[in-house]
């Protein structure tokens, strides 16, 4: 969670390392939180002297702004945020029929910081919405409070935050969303009779009826708290479920197959190799020497 709102937000940071220091994965160059209300605020990514491979975050907090990326223009209005790399064919700017402009934004390097932007651009482009109260927001809004007040020392520190800001920006693009609200009790029953049902075949109907719900909303509420669907989920816990047998027992595979759910062996044995990338002969002679207290597939 974040501390205070800053009380003073507008201004920048910049952070200056020796040149030993800047070939970490990720590292912040510049931070800031700023209100323009002049239309001569314009930056264009072909002029201007940041340095190769460097990548803007930049996030409106109020008013309007726009930018251009290569040849499509997109307005900027609260809670939308663009990640460019500079040098590159972009150029972004307060228009004349916009009062204000405030946002703020972080110039990271590094290697991680540049696939973190590829994957990124390929997957949602340089323009789009994201909640203030997301992850990726809370962070960039610490780093600023942070920087003014002077509570990141060193290069070392500074990678640390750019590198949680980037893995956080990667997950986001990824579909990953933070739901912080809890679980409704409806869902904390099947997510219970799952994990005690998981060797009987188990329907999505059938999983309705213990939430006590329709099909249609139970599926929709499912998604919208797990970020999964029911059967998916299912799945999952079983393959889950069958690697700590797999680890922790001598129970022969074609047993675990069925104590886990899965109506045949090869049919276990395809589902398994799809989620680890292994066959379950190959993860438990990997892992046959440790004890998983838990496991968890991603």
């Amino acid at each position: 969670m974040l501390n205070h709102v800053l009380e003073k937000p507008y201004g920048n940071s910049v952070f200056q390392y020796r040149k030993k220091d800047i070939s970490m994965p990720a590292n912040l160059w510049y931070a800031g939180w700023e209100l323009q209300t002049s239309s001569d605020y314009r930056w264009n990514g072909n002029t201007r002297n940041d340095g190769d491979h460097t990548f803007i975050f930049q996030y409106t907090t109020k008013g309007e702004g726009r930018i251009r990326v290569n040849e499509t223009t997109y307005p900027l209005l609260p809670g939308d945020a663009f990640l460019v790399a500079v040098p590159s064919d972009h150029e972004y700017w307060l228009p004349e029929e916009s009062r204000e402009w405030e946002f703020m934004f972080i110039t990271l390097v590094g290697e991680s910081t540049e696939m973190c932007w590829k994957a990124f651009i390929e997957k949602k482009g340089p323009v789009l919405d994201i909640p203030y109260s997301s992850r990726v927001i809370q962070l960039l809004h610490q780093i600023n409070q942070e920087a003014a007040n002077k509570e990141i020392k060193d290069a070392y520190m500074a990678s640390s935050r750019a590198y949680e800001f980037v893995m956080a920006l990667h997950r986001f693009g990824q579909g990953y969303t933070e739901d912080t609200s809890p679980l409704p009790e409806s869902l904390q029953q099947v997510i219970t009779y799952i994990h005690q049902n998981l060797g009987s075949p188990l329907h999505l109907e059938e999983l309705a009826a213990v939430a006590g719900l329709s099909k249609f909303y139970f599926i929709q509420l499912f998604q919208s708290h797990l970020q999964t669907t029911p059967m998916q989920y299912v799945t999952k816990t079983r393959i889950e479920q069958a690697m700590a047998w797999l680890s922790n027992s001598t129970i022969p595979v074609q047993e675990i197959s069925r104590k886990s759910g899965f109506e045949s062996s090869n049919y276990f044995s395809k589902v398994f190799r799809r989620y680890t990338g292994e066959s379950p002969s190959s993860f438990r002679e990997r892992t046959r020497h440790r004890k998983f207290t838990n496991v968890f597939l991603d």
